[in-house]
């Protein structure tokens, strides 16, 4: 009854941007408490109501409407929280994320589009970061009643690292790929607007497109490999001298996705274009 009640609180109501800080607060601590729990109930709502809201007769204009919709902009607030979680949790919900996206990323509302943005950055990082699952660091049961043991008495307390079983996540091919999918689908479709309609675009459109940009370059570039370039020749000597003839570098996931092309230097040049 409490999960129903939660629920209906934040998927039916629309709260304006000075509580939106709040209700956001809330929803990201049910997210670390329960992730699996929480986007089953929450997740799948929230991409009914605005797959409601866009497939409306009226859903068009609001791509182009600079005024937004409340509800609408409230429901993606929502969604961009939503995906906050590990992102094993996250891939039996792909086909229903990805929708979210493909209606909404051209939407040309600031509050709206910003929304968007973020939801793309918190996406990819929880499919693409190494983070760890679980953060009680205790082997009491803190689920039990405050009489019996008390959690703020563990704060500050050393543990044994083996007791605790610390479990991290760690992207898998199926997580790779689907950034690999994401990216491919929505990056270079803003990167060649950039480029070809860059002096037909209004000033709102170009900084949505950009904001779009920035957010999923923040959320992949953890695996985008870097830009090469020769070594900087008669470095002044340190107090540890870097004198080794050859680096080693080692890949943290089981699988390095296959991008295009290197993102880092598509992003220089497209945007080195639109800035010279």
């Amino acid at each position: 009854m409490i999960r129903e009640k939660i629920t209906d609180f934040l998927t039916y109501a629309c709260w304006p941007s000075k509580v939106r800080k709040l209700v956001t607060g809330l929803v990201r601590a049910i997210i670390m408490g329960d992730p699996v729990e929480t986007l089953k109930y929450l997740l799948p709502k929230t991409c009914e109501s605005i797959n409601k809201i866009m497939n409306d007769p009226e859903g068009n204009a609001l791509l182009t409407d600079h005024k937004g919709d409340k509800e609408l902009t409230w429901y993606l607030v929502l969604f961009s929280e939503l995906v906050r979680v590990r992102g094993d949790a996250l891939m039996i919900y792909k086909e229903m994320i990805i929708s979210v996206f493909h209606q909404c990323i051209q939407i040309i509302h600031k509050g709206s589009y910003k929304a968007v943005a973020s939801a793309a950055k918190h996406l990819l990082k929880s499919l693409t970061h190494i983070y760890m699952i679980n953060t009680r660091l205790t082997v009491e049961n803190i689920d039990g009643p405050f009489i019996d043991f008390l959690p703020i008495r563990a704060w500050g307390q050393p543990v044994d690292v083996d007791k605790v079983q610390v479990q991290f996540h760690i992207p898998n091919d199926d997580e790779l790929d689907f950034v690999r999918e994401f990216v491919e689908t929505f990056l270079y479709v803003e990167l060649d607007l950039l480029k070809e309609k860059s002096s037909k675009l209004s000033n709102g459109e170009r900084l949505r497109s950009l904001t779009i940009v920035h957010h999923i370059a923040i959320g992949c570039f953890r695996i985008v490999s870097r830009i090469g370039s020769p070594n900087v020749q008669n470095l002044v000597p340190t107090v540890v001298p870097y004198s080794a003839q050859s680096q080693a570098q080692y890949s943290m996931y089981f699988k390095e996705p296959k991008f295009r092309e290197n993102l880092r230097w598509r992003l220089l040049i497209n945007i080195g274009k639109l800035l010279g």
